[in-house]
């Protein structure tokens, strides 16, 4: 069960990775003046950092922010469906 939980999570993320970028790609083909430009192009931005960790020696700095649109949100449910249908 752990094993395709793990390839569930795996999928997920790479399709997100891969619908948000095919959506910023495709908002920049069609130019900011297009009416379809909010589809692919705007989106949100989880983010968490800048976490610092000071070690008196060094300083270690954390941070990961993530930009998700519609596109990525399908691509999201796209990969879903293919990983569960492998399951």
């Amino acid at each position: 069960m752990k094993h395709s939980i793990l390839f569930l999570i795996f999928f997920l993320i790479i399709g997100t990775f891969i619908g948000t970028t095919i959506g910023e790609l495709l908002g920049l083909l069609v130019g900011e003046g297009a009416k379809i430009y909010p589809f692919f192009h705007l989106g949100i931005s989880p983010s968490f950092g800048p976490a610092t960790l000071n070690l008196i020696i060094t300083s270690l700095t954390f941070g990961i922010t993530a930009k998700i649109n519609l596109c990525g949100v399908l691509g999201m449910l796209i990969c879903a469906i293919f990983a569960l249908k492998k399951l």
